[in-house]
Protein backbone atom coordinates (compact mmCIF):
# COMPACT_ATOMS: atom_id res chain seq x y z
CA UNK A 1 0.00 0.00 0.00
CA UNK A 2 1.57 3.38 -1.17
CA UNK A 3 2.21 5.90 2.09
CA UNK A 4 0.30 8.82 1.25
CA UNK A 5 1.48 12.05 3.12
CA UNK A 6 -1.01 15.13 4.78
CA UNK A 7 -1.71 18.07 2.46
CA UNK A 8 -0.72 20.59 4.84
CA UNK A 9 2.58 19.04 4.46
CA UNK A 10 2.71 19.51 0.53
CA UNK A 11 3.11 21.99 -1.83
CA UNK A 12 0.01 22.76 -4.30
CA UNK A 13 1.66 20.62 -6.97
CA UNK A 14 2.58 17.95 -4.51
CA UNK A 15 -0.94 17.64 -3.75
CA UNK A 16 -2.85 17.42 -6.75
CA UNK A 17 -0.21 14.28 -7.55
CA UNK A 18 -0.85 12.24 -4.87
CA UNK A 19 -4.24 13.18 -5.41
CA UNK A 20 -4.02 11.51 -8.46
CA UNK A 21 -2.41 9.14 -7.37
CA UNK A 22 -5.20 8.28 -4.87
CA UNK A 23 -7.60 8.24 -7.73
CA UNK A 24 -5.01 5.60 -9.93
CA UNK A 25 -4.29 3.33 -6.98
CA UNK A 26 -7.44 3.51 -5.11
CA UNK A 27 -11.48 2.40 -5.51
CA UNK A 28 -12.86 6.07 -3.87
CA UNK A 29 -13.69 7.82 -6.76
CA UNK A 30 -15.77 4.52 -7.58
CA UNK A 31 -17.24 3.50 -4.14
CA UNK A 32 -19.52 5.82 -2.08
CA UNK A 33 -18.35 3.71 0.61
CA UNK A 34 -15.55 5.07 1.78
CA UNK A 35 -17.57 8.39 2.62
CA UNK A 36 -20.80 6.70 4.49
CA UNK A 37 -21.04 5.84 7.86
CA UNK A 38 -20.83 1.92 8.79
CA UNK A 39 -24.80 2.17 9.10
CA UNK A 40 -25.54 3.34 5.69
CA UNK A 41 -23.55 0.02 4.10
CA UNK A 42 -25.11 -2.96 2.88
CA UNK A 43 -23.44 -5.38 4.46
CA UNK A 44 -22.62 -4.91 8.30
CA UNK A 45 -21.12 -7.28 11.31
CA UNK A 46 -22.28 -5.76 14.25
CA UNK A 47 -19.85 -6.81 17.43
CA UNK A 48 -21.49 -6.79 21.37
CA UNK A 49 -18.62 -6.61 23.97
CA UNK A 50 -19.85 -7.06 27.53
CA UNK A 51 -17.31 -8.24 29.31
CA UNK A 52 -18.24 -11.92 30.20
CA UNK A 53 -18.70 -12.65 26.43
CA UNK A 54 -18.41 -11.30 22.56
CA UNK A 55 -20.87 -11.67 19.88
CA UNK A 56 -21.31 -10.89 16.54
CA UNK A 57 -24.15 -10.96 13.55
CA UNK A 58 -24.15 -10.15 10.40
CA UNK A 59 -26.58 -7.76 8.71
CA UNK A 60 -27.83 -7.85 5.27
CA UNK A 61 -30.11 -4.21 5.05
CA UNK A 62 -31.24 -4.58 1.53
CA UNK A 63 -33.44 -7.86 2.84
CA UNK A 64 -32.59 -6.79 7.05
CA UNK A 65 -32.09 -10.55 7.82
CA UNK A 66 -29.05 -11.66 10.81
CA UNK A 67 -26.87 -14.67 10.18
CA UNK A 68 -23.98 -15.54 12.65
CA UNK A 69 -20.25 -13.74 12.41
CA UNK A 70 -17.29 -15.22 13.35
CA UNK A 71 -16.54 -16.43 17.01
CA UNK A 72 -14.70 -13.92 18.69
CA UNK A 73 -13.37 -13.47 22.39
CA UNK A 74 -11.62 -10.38 24.16
CA UNK A 75 -8.16 -11.22 22.35
CA UNK A 76 -9.68 -10.47 19.21
CA UNK A 77 -10.44 -6.82 20.06
CA UNK A 78 -7.01 -5.94 21.75
CA UNK A 79 -4.27 -8.39 20.37
CA UNK A 80 -2.14 -6.93 17.36
CA UNK A 81 -2.03 -10.94 15.47
CA UNK A 82 -5.82 -11.95 15.88
CA UNK A 83 -7.06 -7.96 14.82
CA UNK A 84 -4.77 -8.79 11.70
CA UNK A 85 -6.43 -11.87 10.89
CA UNK A 86 -10.34 -10.84 11.76
CA UNK A 87 -9.57 -8.44 9.42
CA UNK A 88 -8.25 -10.98 6.47
CA UNK A 89 -11.26 -12.97 7.51
CA UNK A 90 -14.19 -10.57 7.09
CA UNK A 91 -12.41 -9.06 4.05
CA UNK A 92 -12.71 -12.50 2.47
CA UNK A 93 -16.21 -12.66 3.72
CA UNK A 94 -17.22 -9.52 1.67
CA UNK A 95 -15.74 -10.56 -1.34
CA UNK A 96 -17.45 -13.67 -0.59
CA UNK A 97 -20.74 -12.12 -0.57
CA UNK A 98 -19.77 -9.62 -3.25
CA UNK A 99 -20.51 -6.99 -1.15
CA UNK A 100 -18.33 -3.67 -1.78
CA UNK A 101 -18.21 -2.51 1.70
CA UNK A 102 -18.23 -4.02 4.98
CA UNK A 103 -19.44 -1.79 8.13
CA UNK A 104 -18.34 -2.90 11.37
CA UNK A 105 -20.30 -1.81 14.24
CA UNK A 106 -18.60 -2.15 17.84
CA UNK A 107 -21.60 -2.07 20.69
CA UNK A 108 -19.03 -1.26 23.48
CA UNK A 109 -21.38 -2.63 26.70
CA UNK A 110 -18.40 -3.33 29.41
CA UNK A 111 -17.65 -0.11 30.74
CA UNK A 112 -19.85 3.32 31.18
CA UNK A 113 -19.22 6.44 33.08
CA UNK A 114 -20.16 10.13 33.43
CA UNK A 115 -17.89 13.13 33.40
CA UNK A 116 -19.42 16.16 34.58
CA UNK A 117 -19.15 19.44 32.34
CA UNK A 118 -18.05 22.99 34.03
CA UNK A 119 -20.84 24.78 35.35
CA UNK A 120 -20.23 27.96 33.42
CA UNK A 121 -21.42 26.14 29.93
CA UNK A 122 -24.48 25.79 31.55
CA UNK A 123 -26.28 26.82 28.04
CA UNK A 124 -28.44 24.70 25.77
CA UNK A 125 -27.54 26.93 22.48
CA UNK A 126 -24.07 26.15 23.14
CA UNK A 127 -24.61 22.04 22.83
CA UNK A 128 -23.56 21.79 18.64
CA UNK A 129 -20.19 23.53 19.94
CA UNK A 130 -19.82 21.60 23.01
CA UNK A 131 -20.48 18.65 20.83
CA UNK A 132 -17.65 19.41 18.86
CA UNK A 133 -15.23 20.46 21.50
CA UNK A 134 -15.89 16.50 23.22
CA UNK A 135 -14.01 15.93 20.17
CA UNK A 136 -11.37 18.11 19.21
CA UNK A 137 -10.50 19.67 22.95
CA UNK A 138 -12.40 17.90 26.12
CA UNK A 139 -10.75 19.45 28.34
CA UNK A 140 -11.80 22.90 27.79
CA UNK A 141 -15.44 21.26 28.83
CA UNK A 142 -14.78 18.68 31.38
CA UNK A 143 -15.22 19.74 35.20
CA UNK A 144 -13.05 17.09 36.09
CA UNK A 145 -9.40 18.23 34.69
CA UNK A 146 -7.53 15.02 36.12
CA UNK A 147 -8.44 12.32 33.64
CA UNK A 148 -5.80 11.53 30.61
CA UNK A 149 -6.58 12.79 27.36
CA UNK A 150 -5.02 10.54 25.39
CA UNK A 151 -6.77 7.47 27.16
CA UNK A 152 -10.08 8.12 27.15
CA UNK A 153 -12.70 9.69 24.44
CA UNK A 154 -15.71 11.77 25.59
CA UNK A 155 -19.09 12.23 23.86
CA UNK A 156 -21.68 14.79 25.18
CA UNK A 157 -25.10 13.66 25.97
CA UNK A 158 -28.03 16.76 26.02
CA UNK A 159 -30.71 16.74 29.02
CA UNK A 160 -33.42 18.36 27.66
CA UNK A 161 -36.11 18.43 30.50
CA UNK A 162 -37.50 22.00 31.15
CA UNK A 163 -35.68 22.52 35.08
CA UNK A 164 -32.38 20.49 34.52
CA UNK A 165 -29.29 21.76 36.68
CA UNK A 166 -27.32 21.16 33.76
CA UNK A 167 -27.49 21.57 30.19
CA UNK A 168 -25.74 17.77 29.68
CA UNK A 169 -22.98 15.51 30.33
CA UNK A 170 -20.42 13.64 28.86
CA UNK A 171 -20.18 9.69 28.63
CA UNK A 172 -16.73 8.08 29.05
CA UNK A 173 -15.06 5.52 28.03
CA UNK A 174 -11.23 4.31 27.14
CA UNK A 175 -9.49 3.69 24.33
CA UNK A 176 -8.92 0.32 24.76
CA UNK A 177 -10.70 -0.73 21.39
CA UNK A 178 -8.99 1.92 19.13
CA UNK A 179 -6.27 -0.21 17.90
CA UNK A 180 -9.35 -2.74 16.63
CA UNK A 181 -10.89 0.09 14.55
CA UNK A 182 -7.50 1.82 13.71
CA UNK A 183 -6.40 -1.73 12.63
CA UNK A 184 -9.44 -3.17 10.42
CA UNK A 185 -9.31 0.63 8.60
CA UNK A 186 -6.08 0.02 7.70
CA UNK A 187 -6.61 -3.40 6.45
CA UNK A 188 -9.19 -2.42 4.60
CA UNK A 189 -7.18 0.68 2.99
CA UNK A 190 -4.20 -1.58 1.88
CA UNK A 191 -6.71 -4.45 0.57
CA UNK A 192 -8.77 -0.97 -1.68
CA UNK A 193 -11.65 -2.68 0.10
CA UNK A 194 -13.94 -0.25 2.83
CA UNK A 195 -13.99 -1.54 6.11
CA UNK A 196 -15.72 1.47 7.32
CA UNK A 197 -16.12 1.47 11.77
CA UNK A 198 -18.52 2.86 14.13
CA UNK A 199 -18.12 2.53 17.67
CA UNK A 200 -20.85 3.25 19.92
CA UNK A 201 -22.26 2.81 23.29
CA UNK A 202 -24.66 0.09 24.43
CA UNK A 203 -25.99 2.06 26.98
CA UNK A 204 -27.01 5.02 24.30
CA UNK A 205 -28.37 3.07 21.91
CA UNK A 206 -30.59 0.60 24.32
CA UNK A 207 -32.12 4.54 25.46
CA UNK A 208 -32.85 5.56 22.49
CA UNK A 209 -35.18 2.64 21.45
CA UNK A 210 -37.05 2.64 24.81
CA UNK A 211 -40.06 4.27 23.15
CA UNK A 212 -40.59 0.91 20.68
CA UNK A 213 -40.62 -1.35 24.32
CA UNK A 214 -43.02 0.07 26.76
CA UNK A 215 -45.57 2.66 27.14
CA UNK A 216 -45.64 5.82 29.47
CA UNK A 217 -47.82 6.59 31.79
CA UNK A 218 -49.44 10.06 30.91
CA UNK A 219 -47.88 13.09 33.17
CA UNK A 220 -45.76 10.48 35.45
CA UNK A 221 -41.91 10.42 35.78
CA UNK A 222 -40.23 7.18 34.66
CA UNK A 223 -36.85 5.95 34.68
CA UNK A 224 -34.70 3.25 33.10
CA UNK A 225 -32.81 0.82 34.05
CA UNK A 226 -30.49 -1.34 32.39
CA UNK A 227 -28.59 -4.37 33.82
CA UNK A 228 -25.75 -4.96 32.11
CA UNK A 229 -23.13 -7.63 33.47
CA UNK A 230 -20.79 -5.22 34.73
CA UNK A 231 -22.90 -2.40 35.25
CA UNK A 232 -25.91 -1.02 35.73
CA UNK A 233 -27.28 2.56 34.06
CA UNK A 234 -30.10 4.35 35.63
CA UNK A 235 -31.87 7.06 33.01
CA UNK A 236 -34.31 9.15 34.79
CA UNK A 237 -36.96 11.09 32.82
CA UNK A 238 -39.57 13.66 33.80
CA UNK A 239 -43.44 13.68 33.23
CA UNK A 240 -43.01 14.84 29.55
CA UNK A 241 -40.80 12.13 28.73
CA UNK A 242 -37.53 14.34 28.84
CA UNK A 243 -34.04 13.09 30.16
CA UNK A 244 -32.99 14.73 33.51
CA UNK A 245 -30.25 12.58 34.55
CA UNK A 246 -27.89 9.23 33.82
CA UNK A 247 -26.53 7.63 36.29
CA UNK A 248 -24.23 4.64 36.11
CA UNK A 249 -22.69 2.57 38.74
CA UNK A 250 -20.26 -0.28 38.71
CA UNK A 251 -21.48 -3.92 40.34
CA UNK A 252 -17.80 -4.24 41.35
CA UNK A 253 -17.18 -8.32 40.99
CA UNK A 254 -21.40 -8.49 42.06
CA UNK A 255 -24.16 -9.10 40.03
CA UNK A 256 -26.12 -6.10 40.70
CA UNK A 257 -24.46 -2.75 42.55
CA UNK A 258 -24.26 -3.04 45.94
CA UNK A 259 -25.78 0.36 47.01
CA UNK A 260 -28.27 0.03 43.97
CA UNK A 261 -31.79 0.46 45.88
CA UNK A 262 -30.39 3.60 48.17
CA UNK A 263 -28.97 5.01 44.57
CA UNK A 264 -32.39 4.93 43.09
CA UNK A 265 -34.63 5.95 46.11
CA UNK A 266 -32.44 9.09 46.71
CA UNK A 267 -31.97 9.78 42.99
CA UNK A 268 -35.41 10.00 42.92
CA UNK A 269 -35.74 12.64 46.27
CA UNK A 270 -33.37 14.85 44.68
CA UNK A 271 -35.33 15.03 41.39
CA UNK A 272 -38.47 15.55 43.24
CA UNK A 273 -40.06 12.03 41.70
CA UNK A 274 -42.47 10.65 43.74
CA UNK A 275 -43.33 7.31 42.84
CA UNK A 276 -42.08 7.28 39.27
CA UNK A 277 -42.37 4.22 37.08
CA UNK A 278 -39.68 1.63 36.82
CA UNK A 279 -38.99 0.09 33.23
CA UNK A 280 -35.96 -2.91 33.81
CA UNK A 281 -34.35 -3.73 30.63
CA UNK A 282 -32.09 -7.19 31.04
CA UNK A 283 -29.14 -6.76 28.73
CA UNK A 284 -26.76 -9.70 29.23
CA UNK A 285 -26.01 -13.28 29.65
CA UNK A 286 -25.14 -12.89 33.30
CA UNK A 287 -27.32 -10.74 35.09
CA UNK A 288 -28.92 -10.90 38.45
CA UNK A 289 -32.51 -12.17 38.13
CA UNK A 290 -34.04 -11.13 41.13
CA UNK A 291 -34.04 -7.76 40.34
CA UNK A 292 -37.56 -7.50 39.16
CA UNK A 293 -38.39 -8.71 42.63
CA UNK A 294 -36.17 -6.74 44.53
CA UNK A 295 -37.63 -3.83 43.00
CA UNK A 296 -41.56 -4.58 43.65
CA UNK A 297 -40.94 -5.32 47.26
CA UNK A 298 -38.30 -2.04 47.78
CA UNK A 299 -40.39 0.63 45.82
CA UNK A 300 -44.31 -0.63 46.04
CA UNK A 301 -46.16 2.65 45.21
CA UNK A 302 -43.98 2.35 41.15
CA UNK A 303 -44.92 0.77 38.74
CA UNK A 304 -42.45 -1.82 37.75
CA UNK A 305 -42.34 -3.36 34.48
CA UNK A 306 -39.66 -5.81 33.19
CA UNK A 307 -39.12 -4.92 29.63
CA UNK A 308 -39.40 -7.74 26.79
CA UNK A 309 -37.96 -6.62 23.09
CA UNK A 310 -38.83 -8.98 20.38
CA UNK A 311 -35.88 -9.97 18.65
CA UNK A 312 -34.76 -11.76 15.15
CA UNK A 313 -34.41 -14.85 14.77
CA UNK A 314 -31.12 -16.61 15.88
CA UNK A 315 -30.20 -13.39 17.74
CA UNK A 316 -30.25 -13.94 22.38
CA UNK A 317 -32.86 -11.82 23.48
CA UNK A 318 -30.68 -9.71 25.14
CA UNK A 319 -29.01 -8.18 21.82
CA UNK A 320 -31.10 -5.36 21.18
CA UNK A 321 -28.68 -2.77 21.07
CA UNK A 322 -27.60 -3.74 17.37
CA UNK A 323 -31.37 -4.54 16.68
CA UNK A 324 -32.24 -1.06 17.46
CA UNK A 325 -29.46 0.94 15.90
CA UNK A 326 -30.20 -0.84 12.55
CA UNK A 327 -34.02 -0.28 13.06
CA UNK A 328 -35.93 2.94 11.47
CA UNK A 329 -37.38 5.59 13.56
CA UNK A 330 -40.68 4.04 14.99
CA UNK A 331 -43.57 5.28 13.08
CA UNK A 332 -46.14 8.14 14.36
CA UNK A 333 -45.03 11.11 17.14
CA UNK A 334 -42.30 10.69 19.04
CA UNK A 335 -43.02 10.58 22.89
CA UNK A 336 -40.85 13.50 23.92
CA UNK A 337 -38.07 15.95 22.38
CA UNK A 338 -35.32 13.80 23.93
CA UNK A 339 -36.17 10.76 21.99
CA UNK A 340 -36.54 12.45 18.81
CA UNK A 341 -33.22 14.17 19.31
CA UNK A 342 -31.33 11.14 20.49
CA UNK A 343 -32.30 9.50 17.11
CA UNK A 344 -32.70 12.66 14.57
CA UNK A 345 -29.50 14.42 15.72
CA UNK A 346 -27.86 11.06 16.39
CA UNK A 347 -26.51 11.61 19.95
CA UNK A 348 -27.25 7.97 20.89
CA UNK A 349 -25.18 7.08 17.75
CA UNK A 350 -21.81 9.15 18.30
CA UNK A 351 -19.24 7.27 17.17
CA UNK A 352 -16.66 6.75 20.22
CA UNK A 353 -13.68 5.90 18.16
CA UNK A 354 -13.67 7.79 14.96
CA UNK A 355 -10.49 7.64 13.02
CA UNK A 356 -8.18 10.98 13.92
CA UNK A 357 -8.87 13.81 11.87
CA UNK A 358 -5.48 13.86 10.42
CA UNK A 359 -5.84 10.75 9.13
CA UNK A 360 -8.76 11.28 7.15
CA UNK A 361 -7.53 14.77 5.83
CA UNK A 362 -4.84 13.05 4.08
CA UNK A 363 -7.56 11.48 1.22
CA UNK A 364 -9.49 13.95 -0.94
CA UNK A 365 -13.36 14.36 -0.03
CA UNK A 366 -15.89 12.79 -1.97
CA UNK A 367 -16.80 15.73 -4.11
CA UNK A 368 -12.86 16.83 -4.90
CA UNK A 369 -12.10 12.38 -6.05
CA UNK A 370 -15.24 13.51 -8.26
CA UNK A 371 -13.79 16.14 -9.67
CA UNK A 372 -10.26 14.80 -10.06
CA UNK A 373 -12.27 11.85 -12.11
CA UNK A 374 -14.09 14.19 -14.13
CA UNK A 375 -10.57 15.72 -14.95
CA UNK A 376 -9.00 12.95 -15.69
CA UNK A 377 -11.79 11.44 -18.11
CA UNK A 378 -11.69 15.14 -19.49
CA UNK A 379 -7.91 15.17 -20.00
CA UNK A 380 -8.48 14.03 -23.94
CA UNK A 381 -10.34 16.69 -24.48
CA UNK A 382 -8.72 19.68 -22.48
CA UNK A 383 -5.67 18.81 -25.15
CA UNK A 384 -7.84 18.69 -28.06
CA UNK A 385 -9.14 22.16 -26.72
CA UNK A 386 -5.61 23.18 -26.19
CA UNK A 387 -4.81 22.51 -30.19
CA UNK A 388 -8.08 24.10 -31.57
CA UNK A 389 -6.94 26.87 -29.40
CA UNK A 390 -3.22 27.00 -30.51
CA UNK A 391 -4.55 26.76 -33.97
CA UNK A 392 -6.58 29.66 -34.01
CA UNK A 393 -4.15 32.11 -32.71
CA UNK A 394 -1.81 31.14 -35.69
CA UNK A 395 -4.51 31.74 -37.87
CA UNK A 396 -5.50 34.81 -35.87
CA UNK A 397 -1.83 35.81 -36.30
CA UNK A 398 -1.90 35.30 -39.72
CA UNK A 399 -4.87 37.53 -40.18
CA UNK A 400 -3.38 40.44 -38.69
CA UNK A 401 -0.22 40.31 -40.34
CA UNK A 402 -2.25 40.67 -42.97
CA UNK A 403 -3.90 43.79 -42.23
CA UNK A 404 -3.15 47.09 -42.97
CA UNK A 405 -2.78 48.40 -39.70
CA UNK A 406 0.35 45.36 -39.20
CA UNK A 407 2.26 47.99 -40.92
CA UNK A 408 1.45 51.36 -39.23
CA UNK A 409 3.24 54.42 -39.67
CA UNK A 410 4.71 56.33 -35.94
CA UNK A 411 4.46 59.53 -37.97
CA UNK A 412 0.65 58.91 -38.02
CA UNK A 413 0.48 58.32 -34.28
CA UNK A 414 2.23 61.26 -33.57
CA UNK A 415 -0.20 63.53 -35.79
CA UNK A 416 -3.07 61.01 -34.20
CA UNK A 417 -1.66 61.92 -30.66
CA UNK A 418 -1.55 65.82 -31.40
CA UNK A 419 -4.90 65.70 -32.96
CA UNK A 420 -6.14 64.71 -29.47
CA UNK A 421 -4.17 66.96 -27.50
CA UNK A 422 -6.14 69.41 -29.39
CA UNK A 423 -9.28 67.70 -29.07
CA UNK A 424 -9.08 67.74 -24.92
CA UNK A 425 -7.86 71.41 -25.12
CA UNK A 426 -11.17 72.29 -27.17
CA UNK A 427 -12.96 69.99 -24.58
CA UNK A 428 -11.67 71.85 -21.30
CA UNK A 429 -12.22 75.39 -22.53
CA UNK A 430 -15.90 74.13 -23.24
CA UNK A 431 -16.76 72.82 -19.99
CA UNK A 432 -14.94 76.23 -18.64
CA UNK A 433 -17.56 78.45 -20.32
CA UNK A 434 -20.07 76.14 -19.45
CA UNK A 435 -19.21 76.48 -15.89
CA UNK A 436 -19.47 80.07 -16.03
CA UNK A 437 -22.41 80.33 -18.28
CA UNK A 438 -24.64 77.96 -15.73
CA UNK A 439 -28.04 79.29 -14.90
CA UNK A 440 -27.47 80.06 -11.18
CA UNK A 441 -29.23 83.32 -11.35
CA UNK A 442 -32.37 84.47 -13.56
CA UNK A 443 -34.73 87.41 -12.76
CA UNK A 444 -37.17 85.45 -14.02
CA UNK A 445 -37.21 82.65 -11.67
CA UNK A 446 -36.19 84.86 -8.50
CA UNK A 447 -39.54 86.72 -9.32
CA UNK A 448 -41.49 82.63 -10.13
CA UNK A 449 -39.68 82.31 -6.56
CA UNK A 450 -41.16 85.62 -4.66
CA UNK A 451 -44.78 84.72 -6.60
CA UNK A 452 -44.96 81.53 -5.11
CA UNK A 453 -43.95 82.48 -1.85
CA UNK A 454 -46.31 85.60 -1.55
CA UNK A 455 -49.42 84.33 -3.60
CA UNK A 456 -52.14 86.75 -4.60
CA UNK A 457 -54.91 87.44 -2.31
CA UNK A 458 -53.19 85.70 0.49
CA UNK A 459 -52.68 88.47 3.05
CA UNK A 460 -49.74 89.56 1.84
CA UNK A 461 -48.36 93.04 0.51
CA UNK A 462 -45.00 92.81 -0.39
CA UNK A 463 -43.20 96.52 -0.51
CA UNK A 464 -39.29 95.64 -1.61
CA UNK A 465 -37.47 93.14 -2.87
CA UNK A 466 -33.72 93.07 -2.94
CA UNK A 467 -31.92 90.24 -4.43
CA UNK A 468 -28.21 89.66 -4.67
CA UNK A 469 -25.41 87.54 -5.53
CA UNK A 470 -22.13 87.99 -4.14
CA UNK A 471 -19.01 85.41 -4.56
CA UNK A 472 -17.75 83.49 -1.28
CA UNK A 473 -13.65 83.71 -1.34
CA UNK A 474 -11.85 81.21 -1.32
CA UNK A 475 -7.61 81.77 -2.61
CA UNK A 476 -6.29 79.24 -4.17
CA UNK A 477 -9.07 76.78 -5.18
CA UNK A 478 -9.67 76.37 -8.64
CA UNK A 479 -13.93 76.96 -8.20
CA UNK A 480 -15.70 78.92 -5.38
CA UNK A 481 -19.06 79.14 -3.85
CA UNK A 482 -21.23 81.61 -3.22
CA UNK A 483 -23.97 83.16 -1.93
CA UNK A 484 -27.44 84.23 -3.10
CA UNK A 485 -29.63 86.43 -0.96
CA UNK A 486 -33.42 87.39 -0.89
CA UNK A 487 -34.87 90.55 1.25
CA UNK A 488 -37.90 91.13 1.09
CA UNK A 489 -39.89 93.49 3.01
CA UNK A 490 -43.89 93.83 2.81
CA UNK A 491 -46.96 93.86 5.30
CA UNK A 492 -49.19 90.98 6.46
CA UNK A 493 -52.79 90.21 8.00
CA UNK A 494 -53.51 88.00 10.33
CA UNK A 495 -53.90 84.88 8.25
CA UNK A 496 -50.04 85.23 6.89
CA UNK A 497 -48.84 84.74 10.21
CA UNK A 498 -48.71 81.07 10.04
CA UNK A 499 -47.24 80.54 6.57
CA UNK A 500 -44.43 83.49 7.50
CA UNK A 501 -43.24 81.66 10.24
CA UNK A 502 -43.64 78.31 8.30
CA UNK A 503 -41.08 79.61 5.88
CA UNK A 504 -38.93 80.30 9.19
CA UNK A 505 -38.18 77.10 9.40
CA UNK A 506 -35.77 74.61 7.23
CA UNK A 507 -38.38 72.03 5.94
CA UNK A 508 -40.45 75.08 5.02
CA UNK A 509 -38.31 77.12 2.71
CA UNK A 510 -36.89 73.61 1.38
CA UNK A 511 -40.52 72.68 -0.09
CA UNK A 512 -40.74 76.25 -1.53
CA UNK A 513 -37.44 75.80 -3.30
CA UNK A 514 -37.34 72.30 -4.50
CA UNK A 515 -41.19 73.58 -6.08
CA UNK A 516 -39.50 76.51 -8.03
CA UNK A 517 -36.94 73.92 -8.76
CA UNK A 518 -38.98 71.67 -10.50
CA UNK A 519 -41.34 73.85 -12.23
CA UNK A 520 -38.52 75.73 -13.42
CA UNK A 521 -36.40 73.39 -14.09
CA UNK A 522 -33.17 75.34 -12.38
CA UNK A 523 -30.99 73.33 -10.51
CA UNK A 524 -29.76 75.97 -8.14
CA UNK A 525 -32.89 76.12 -6.47
CA UNK A 526 -32.60 72.34 -5.59
CA UNK A 527 -31.67 71.67 -1.74
CA UNK A 528 -30.91 68.45 -2.27
CA UNK A 529 -28.01 67.96 -4.17
CA UNK A 530 -24.08 69.35 -3.51
CA UNK A 531 -23.00 70.98 -0.69
CA UNK A 532 -25.93 74.12 -0.05
CA UNK A 533 -26.94 75.36 2.89
CA UNK A 534 -30.54 77.22 3.17
CA UNK A 535 -31.20 79.48 5.95
CA UNK A 536 -34.00 81.68 6.66
CA UNK A 537 -35.10 84.86 9.16
CA UNK A 538 -38.74 86.81 9.58
CA UNK A 539 -38.89 89.62 11.80
CA UNK A 540 -42.61 90.30 12.36
CA UNK A 541 -43.89 93.47 13.85
CA UNK A 542 -47.00 95.47 14.15
CA UNK A 543 -47.52 98.15 11.94
CA UNK A 544 -47.67 101.92 13.64
CA UNK A 545 -49.89 103.09 10.52
CA UNK A 546 -52.47 100.27 11.25
CA UNK A 547 -56.31 101.19 11.33
CA UNK A 548 -59.08 99.15 11.43
CA UNK A 549 -61.70 99.80 8.40
CA UNK A 550 -64.89 98.00 7.85
CA UNK A 551 -63.18 97.14 3.96
CA UNK A 552 -59.63 95.83 3.66
CA UNK A 553 -58.02 96.71 0.37
CA UNK A 554 -55.44 94.92 -0.85
CA UNK A 555 -53.58 98.44 -1.95
CA UNK A 556 -54.35 100.04 1.13
CA UNK A 557 -50.98 99.81 3.84
CA UNK A 558 -53.14 100.91 6.31
CA UNK A 559 -55.43 97.43 6.49
CA UNK A 560 -52.13 95.43 7.17
CA UNK A 561 -51.91 95.25 11.31
CA UNK A 562 -48.49 93.72 10.77
CA UNK A 563 -45.18 94.34 8.80
CA UNK A 564 -42.43 91.40 8.29
CA UNK A 565 -38.50 91.59 7.04
CA UNK A 566 -38.39 88.31 5.45
CA UNK A 567 -34.22 87.05 4.91
CA UNK A 568 -33.14 84.45 2.54
CA UNK A 569 -29.56 83.56 2.40
CA UNK A 570 -28.32 80.48 0.23
CA UNK A 571 -24.75 79.25 0.11
CA UNK A 572 -23.14 77.48 -2.70
CA UNK A 573 -19.69 75.83 -1.11
CA UNK A 574 -16.92 75.46 -3.55
CA UNK A 575 -17.77 72.10 -3.95
CA UNK A 576 -20.78 71.94 -5.21
CA UNK A 577 -21.61 71.39 -8.76
CA UNK A 578 -22.84 75.07 -9.54
CA UNK A 579 -19.37 76.47 -8.22
CA UNK A 580 -17.84 79.46 -10.21
CA UNK A 581 -14.26 78.32 -12.29
CA UNK A 582 -11.96 81.02 -11.54
CA UNK A 583 -9.02 79.88 -13.46
CA UNK A 584 -8.02 81.28 -16.35
CA UNK A 585 -9.27 79.68 -19.68
CA UNK A 586 -7.46 76.56 -20.94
Amino acid sequence: MATFQHPASLNPLKQFGQACAILKTTSRAQNPAWYLSALELDLQLHIRADGPSVVAFYFDRRTSKWSAGPSLTEDHLREAAKIEALSKDLIAKTRAEKATSLGVVLHIADEFATTELKPELDNPAALPDLRMAAISDPASILDDSSIPADQNTWRVIPYTAQGSEVVGTTITMARKYQAFAEGLRLAGESENLPLITHSLSAPLVAIMGVPALCTFSPSKPFAVILQYPWFTVMAFFNEHGDLRLIRTLQHRGQRRPPNFRHALSTTNASLEFVDPDLFLMPLGGEIDPNMERDLITSFPGCRIERLQPATAEGLPEWFIEPLISTSPAPEGPSPSHTFTILREDKWSLQDFLPPAKEAVEVYPSRTEMKLLRVLRLARVAVFAAVVLAMAWLAFGLIDVIRRPEWAFNPVESDTVARRLANLNAEKLKAEHWDNLLDDRSKAWTTMELVARLFPERSGYLVKNINHTVRPDSAPGQAKVGFVKEWKIVGLARDEALDPLNALNTREGISSHFAEIARITGNPSFRPDIGNRTLVTNVRIQENSTYKPTPEDLDSDEASYPFSFDLTITQRFEATDPMAVMVTKVP
